[in-house]
């Protein structure tokens, strides 16, 4: 979801995050080894990006209810997030498998993220403990965190154009109903109302923004 869920590190002391040794703008005197706080580090910004995609999975299966039901004529008694929020990632790619029959290759990928965010979670930690006890063993982890977290990127990105920016179209989110919500949030937190950071604000409609317009731009 591009921005509102794009986050960068940069360790002083450590690789930068966002390439192992193929980033020429380091800092001069920059310790290259990878340290253990950069490998953690680097663990953190992969498992984040793992939830970054499964909330648009929650996304697209949220929207796609509220489609329906508005098609259908039908009144939901629920909230469709609060209810996908309550599965598992597993049930939840499950759910979405019908809506990808056009897409096997997104499919593939999807069912592949989900092994690898299942990994970091149960297994990762377990079975690789030893490379962390000295340089080249983190310099693996961390190329292989890295190409983890490009397929969960790569996943999210793609989810959202197939599915979750036409979603938004059917739903009838316009850049109007966008600004609309964005003024009325910005009335809120100068009120009081609310405590979240203006840039936070500004990060997620320009986000929506971006999603709406996705289809058009193609």
């Amino acid at each position: 979801m591009d921005d509102l869920y794009f986050v960068r590190f940069s360790m002083p002391g450590g690789v930068p995050l966002d390439e192992l040794g193929n980033n020429g703008d380091q800092d001069e005197g920059e310790d290259e080894e990878p340290d253990v706080k950069t490998t953690f580090a680097h663990f953190g910004l992969t498992y984040y990006q793992a939830c970054v995609l499964e909330h648009e999975i929650v996304n697209v299966l949220a929207v796609t209810r509220i489609v329906e039901a508005r098609r259908d004529a039908e009144r939901l008694l629920a909230d469709p997030w609060d209810q996908k929020f309550k599965a598992t990632m597993g049930a939840l790619v499950r759910q979405l498998e019908p809506y990808l029959r056009t897409d096997p290759g997104l499919a593939l990928d999807l069912t592949e993220a989900l092994r690898l965010r299942n990994h970091l979670a149960h297994a990762f930690w377990r079975e690789r403990a030893e490379d962390l006890a000295h340089d080249a063993g983190r310099a693996q982890l961390i190329a292989f965190l890295i190409e983890a977290r490009k397929l969960f990127q790569s996943v999210d990105e793609r989810l959202t154009l197939a599915l979750g920016a036409p979603l938004l179209q059917q739903w009838g989110v316009t850049p109007e109903i966008v600004d609309a919500w964005y003024r009325d949030t910005l009335a809120r937190l100068e009120r009081g109302e609310l405590h979240v950071p203006r840039d936070t604000i500004e990060s997620v409609r320009q986000s929506m923004l971006d999603r709406i317009s996705q289809r058009s731009c193609e």
